[in-house]
């Protein structure tokens, strides 16, 4: 049955979402996906026309032939939406996929926290990063991360010296090291035990706005998340942001008022973010989630009636003046969704 999960999630235009609504229309019959008609397809929640047709056109194994020699090849690991090892609160994220790929040794665990912040970080930063690797790994928390240079890795080395299991979500492949300088880190956390995860199959290069669906990942396995540097427009802002919207707690390193690369950190504590003043802070007040409520789909829906077919984000702005602050977090969230395309300022419906 694998190959169907990976036809599934290899086709253009069917996000996260829709992957699931297949999935749940169907009763977990991937095979009648697979040999559905038009007709059969009509009655999916959220289906567009465009959707129906990827579908139509994709009746073949060709591709899908090609990734199960590779994944076999290397040694890489597929996990499904409904493999135990596939946390419950990941779930019922709207980013979350119906099929991962990973590299190493994935298992259950029982807590997880997400690490992140800048590539470029001080020694602040830098010694930060590693002593919360270190207490969570007496923990037995996760790390969960972004195997980024700067702060991602150093606290997930930090972690594996600890004897401590680290998470790493790739904007690749996870048979592609990047950044290539760190080789001998990857290796080193697979033979310690820790885990490379993927959406995207092997031998996918990197590519700008898959780092922004990374991010999505790493806060959806996360029970809280930790940044620890970011300047006003890291991405690890943008995992913040997921953070949010998925119900994670978030915690924000304070930093001196002229550190550069703290502004990103303290604009999160004006707006309420929760100061991370040592590994304790986050236990002192742990915020439960209900897995249930991690996704917002009604205001994207809202949203996604309120733009034509095809239009400018600049223009989009003019019509819809303040009303929408995050619009283009809620774009992205929607192309994910498959509802639509964004092709630098061009947004397209599906």
């Amino acid at each position: 049955m694998d190959k169907y999960w990976i036809w599934l999630a290899t086709l253009k235009y069917i996000g996260p979402v829709m992957q699931k609504n297949l999935y749940a229309y169907f009763n977990g019959d991937l095979k009648r996906i697979y040999l559905s008609t038009q007709e059969d397809l009509n009655g999916v929640p959220g289906i567009t026309t465009r959707m129906i047709q990827q579908i139509m056109d994709n009746k073949s194994f060709e591709k899908v032939d090609s990734i199960s020699r590779t994944i076999e090849e290397k040694g890489i690991g597929l996990l499904p939406i409904t493999d135990e090892r596939y946390p419950e609160i990941a779930k019922t994220c709207g980013e979350s996929p119906i099929l991962l790929y990973f590299k190493g040794r994935l298992q259950k665990f029982e807590r997880s926290i997400g690490v992140v912040g800048a590539r470029r970080c001080t020694e602040y930063g830098k010694k930060v990063a590693k002593e919360i690797g270190k207490e969570l790994a007496k923990r037995d928390i996760v790390v969960v991360s972004g195997f980024a240079k700067g702060i991602d890795s150093y606290s997930q080395a930090a972690c594996m010296k600890a004897g401590g299991k680290t998470i790493s979500f790739l904007g690749s492949g996870v048979d592609i090291c990047y950044p290539t300088e760190q080789r001998k880190l990857y290796d080193e956390l697979i033979e310690s035990g820790s885990v490379f995860l993927s959406k995207y199959p092997p031998g996918t290069s990197v590519k700008q706005p898959q780092f922004i669906e990374r991010n999505a990942l790493i806060s959806a396995w996360s029970n809280e998340v930790i940044i620890v540097e970011a300047g006003v427009k890291s991405g690890a802002l943008w995992t913040a942001k997921f953070a949010e919207r998925q119900k994670r707690e978030v915690y924000a390193v304070p930093h001196p008022i002229y550190s550069l690369e703290g502004q990103g950190c303290n604009q999160l504590l004006v707006k309420g973010k929760r100061p991370y003043i040592g590994v304790e802070s986050v236990f002192q007040e742990n915020t439960s989630v209900d897995p249930k409520s991690a996704i917002k789909p009604d205001a994207n829906s809202v949203l996604l009636e309120k733009i034509p077919q095809s239009v400018s984000i600049s223009k989009l702005k003019q019509i819809l003046g303040s009303e929408y602050g995050d619009l283009e977090e809620q774009l992205f969230s929607l192309e994910l969704e498959g509802k639509l395309i964004i092709r630098g300022d061009l947004v397209v419906r599906t």
